[in-house]
C-alpha cells in the first residue's frame, strides 16, 4: 500500500557532521497577524500600523519567536516521523521580519551523538535564516533526538 502526502523523514543513521538542509516561505500579513494572536503578543510593533510609523522600522514587525517558529518547522519536515523530541532550541534575532519578506531558512549539522540505550541520538545544528535581501535575521542553535533505522527482520 502506498501512502500518499506522508514524508518519511531522515534517521539518526542517514545523517552525517555536515550535512545541511532547510527551506523557504513568503511571510504574509495573514501569518503576522495570525502569529501575533496565537503568541498573545499584541505589542503594538506587531500590531499598531500608526505605532510603529514613530518607530526605527516605519512598518510592523513579526514577533521573534514567529520567524524561530519558522525556522523550526523545517526541523519538523526534515525529521518527520523520527524525531523523538526537539531538545533544545534557540534564536539570536539580528533584524526585523516585515509582512511580505521571503525568509530561507539553512540548517547544517555540527554534531551526531549516539545513545544506544535510547536507540536514538541527539543531532545538533547550527541554523541561519536570512530575507531576501540576503540579510542574517536569526541566527539559531537548536538539538534533536532522533530515532536511530528500526530493525528489520
Amino acid at each position: 500500500m502506498e501512502i500518499i502526502g506522508v514524508v518519511e523523514g531522515k534517521y539518526f543513521d542517514d545523517l552525517q557532521v555536515g550535512d545541511a538542509f532547510g527551506s523557504s516561505v513568503t511571510l504574509t500579513e495573514t501569518h503576522l497577524v495570525l502569529g501575533s494572536a496565537l503568541f498573545g503578543d499584541f505589542n503594538p510593533v506587531h500590531v499598531n500600523e500608526t505605532f510603529v510609523q514613530k518607530g526605527p522600522f516605519q512598518k510592523r514587525i513579526f514577533p521573534g519567536p514567529f520567524t524561530l517558529g519558522v525556522m523550526a518547522s523545517s526541523l519538523g519536515n526534515f525529521f518527520a516521523g523520527t524525531a523523538v523530541a526537539n531538545t533544545n532550541i534557540s534564536g539570536k534575532f539580528l533584524k526585523p521580519v516585515f509582512a511580505n519578506d521571503t525568509v530561507t531558512t539553512r540548517w547544517t549539522i555540527e554534531a551526531l551523538t549516539y545513545k544506544e540505550k535510547l536507540k536514538a541520538g541527539f543531532v545538533e545544528l547550527a541554523g541561519r535564516c536570512v530575507n531576501q535581501h540576503g540579510h542574517e535575521v536569526v541566527e539559531s542553535r537548536a538539538v534533536v533526538l532522533v530515532h536511530s533505522k528500526p530493525n528489520v527482520i
